[in-house]
């Protein structure tokens, strides 16, 4: 009943959002520029090419990630689809062998009703769909799921706040896993399902340059998994420079704050070209 309450909410406020025609069509709505996040979705709208690695550790496995993380095309100030292209690699620390591979693509609509310049605000909404290129089988994706999301940020002259939040849930049927024992019934996994909420400060002593602090919280909700309704708190602290107009370089540490966790920490380096 929680899952359906939270799930109706956010679709209710983001398609709430798309029948209004705001006076941010024009141009003057490309003077709201909000300071680059790690993980937090950004709520405006944007042209760019983003590429990322990523280096995670846990209890079973090292993971490492590159690709592109954002390839985005805004026609106009407050619309925008994203691509994300992901590679994955993932390094057992038992006997298992290492895979690696093309992960699950991403596809994302962001629309900005609200965009602000005078008051450094924006709000968007919009949705986040994955899709199952990646082999469920080697454990690199397999994944059709939806996330409706809602993003905002306000600048505060060199400061910056940004957050978002996102319901996301599978609609593909998770494969069959082979029982651990001989004889044994095999298992087919619930649909996953959970929410992710992200909080980002940020502030920025010169143009070029940005010290940022995220908290992140993932809260899985579908039976069967361990971390079931047990909120995971990460921090996030890193600095983002710009070398060149148009040019951004942003890394981070991914850190847990509670027990509940899926990961020990994680490394995250951003490239942003944007036009």
């Amino acid at each position: 009943m929680r899952s359906r309450i939270v799930t109706a909410t956010l679709l209710a406020l983001v398609l709430g959002m798309f029948p209004h025609a705001p006076a941010a069509w024009g141009e003057e709505a490309e003077s709201v520029s909000l300071a680059s996040t790690l993980i937090t979705e950004g709520a405006v709208p944007a042209t760019e090419v983003e590429g990322s690695f990523t280096m995670a550790k846990s209890k079973t496995e090292r993971g490492y990630g590159f690709g592109l993380s954002s390839l985005q095309y805004a026609p106009v100030p407050s619309f925008g689809v994203k691509l994300v292209v992901p590679v994955v690699v993932r390094d057992p620390v038992d006997s298992e062998p290492t895979v690696g591979g093309m992960g699950d693509l991403g596809l994302m609509l962001k629309y900005a009703p609200l965009l602000l310049p005078a008051q450094q605000f924006a709000l968007a909404g919009g949705i986040a769909l994955t899709l199952p290129t990646g082999s469920e089988r080697r454990e690199l994706g397999g994944q059709f799921a939806v996330a409706p999301f809602l993003a905002a940020g306000k600048g505060l002259g060199a400061w910056s706040l940004q957050a978002d939040v996102a319901y996301r849930w599978q609609l593909n049927r998770p494969r069959e896993l082979e029982p651990e024992e001989e004889g044994g019934e095999t298992v087919r996994p619930h649909k996953e399902h959970g929410v992710t909420a992200n909080l980002t400060v940020t502030y920025s002593p010169l143009k070029w340059l940005a010290a940022i602090l995220e908290l992140n919280s993932v809260t899985m909700l579908h039976p069967g998994d361990p971390l079931r309704e047990r909120v995971q708190l990460y921090l996030t602290p890193g600095v983002s420079v710009e070398p060149a107009e148009g040019w951004n370089l942003r890394a981070g540490i991914h850190l847990p704050v509670t027990s509940a966790k899926e990961v020990d920490w994680s490394l995250l380096v951003i490239l942003t070209r944007g036009f």
